[in-house]
């Protein structure tokens, strides 16, 4: 490897932000499959518990956790250097300007929102490593969307999430050098679309707060009765 490109990376504003890019990409290509492995909690409890199986049988999942805690870490390293650089060079004022040049509310929360999501990603790790493995995974977590004060904070993660991605996906394109004012818009508003799917966190979360699971399943009994009649 060679130390003096890594050194130029690192110690660079443009290498610093191409880093915080790369892994802010990365790290919404896995949110993405974690979402979608959520969704498998309307399934039902066979489905989803079949799914963490598969995964945790995966004799790579002890590397694929380390690379990914490695890749947040990265990305929350990068982006607080970064921050504080911008910071600490920005002229009077400068704050202002770029609100009165068009700031978007998920660009002036960048920082928040990041911080929010650190919080719930710390509690969503310990509590899903160390909560009740022996009930199944699936009833672990549906027991834990019927408690309302969790559901809370779990939606406050996932706004948080929203608008981060909504500033954040669009904005690691541009510093990719993706951005052309041909090309830029549907990059905006694919950005925008991939950020709001996100609120399917929040959605699962308050489907079994409000037991619609429970609805389905006496839906289905009384049909099937119904139609054994």
């Amino acid at each position: 490897m060679d130390i003096g490109f890594v050194r130029r990376v690192i110690f660079t504003s443009i290498g610093r932000k191409f880093v915080m890019a790369v892994t802010g990409l990365a790290l919404g290509a896995f949110i993405l499959v974690h979402l979608a492995g959520n969704l498998l909690l309307l399934k039902g409890e066979a489905a989803y518990d079949g799914y963490v199986a598969l995964l945790l049988a995966n004799p790579l999942i002890l590397y694929a956790e380390l690379g990914l805690a490695g890749l947040f870490l990265l990305h929350i390293a990068t982006a607080a250097w970064v921050r504080w650089e911008d910071w600490r060079n920005a002229p009077s004022g400068y704050e202002e300007r770029k609100w009165q040049g068009g700031r978007t509310v998920g660009s002036a929360t960048m920082l928040y929102t990041a911080a929010v999501m650190l919080a719930f990603l710390v509690y969503h790790i310990i509590d899903f490593r160390f909560g009740d493995h022996s009930v199944g995974f699936y009833r672990m977590v549906t027991d834990a969307f019927r408690d309302p004060v969790f559901v809370s904070f779990y939606v406050a993660g996932a706004l948080a999430l929203v608008l981060h991605l909504s500033h954040g996906m669009q904005s690691s394109f541009q510093t990719l050098g993706l951005s052309h004012p041909k090309y830029t818009p549907f990059i905006k508003f694919g950005g925008l679309l991939f950020a709001l799917a996100m609120t399917g966190f929040a959605m699962i979360s308050v489907y079994f707060l409000l037991e619609l699971d429970h609805k389905k399943v006496e839906h289905h009994y009384q049909v099937a009765a119904t139609e054994a009649r």
